[in-house]
């Protein structure tokens, strides 16, 4: 999974090692997103080299249909969480059943504060020797 900014945007790319293709995730879609993939992912194959296929520069870009959109100009980087935390289950997604996330952006962010914060807490225990 790779969280690439575009143009002041946020999209996520994610590759399949057994199908050798990458999906791509826009949740402002936008034919001018997809502009820096491929250098995005010749980085990561410069960068990684030594532990992926030297064919990942190569793989079709496969653009993800029917996905929960954004309704403003500021949550494509939530989105690209969603995508990531939804996308990391074993089962096929079903996108339809997701389409109220503009909706829900505010119990969205309360969630990812209170995991942080939960995060958080739990190092700072953790760092002065007690046990969580």
């Amino acid at each position: 999974m790779i969280p690439c900014h575009v143009a002041s945007h946020w999209v996520l790319l994610v590759g399949n090692l057994k199908g050798k293709y990458w999906d791509f995730y826009d949740s402002l879609p936008n034919p001018m997103h997809r502009s820096s993939l491929q250098e995005n992912i010749r980085f990561l194959h410069e960068d990684r080299a030594e532990v992926l296929p030297g064919d990942i520069i190569d793989w079709p870009i496969h653009t993800v249909e029917r996905l929960p959109t954004q309704d403003n100009g500021n949550d494509c980087g939530i989105f690209v969480m969603k995508y990531m935390e939804v996308s990391l289950g074993k089962d096929r997604v079903d996108w339809t059943r997701h389409t109220s996330w503009a909706k829900e952006m505010p119990r969205i962010r309360a969630e990812i504060v209170a995991t942080l914060l939960q995060t958080f807490q739990t190092s700072l225990l953790t760092e002065n020797g007690f046990c969580v």
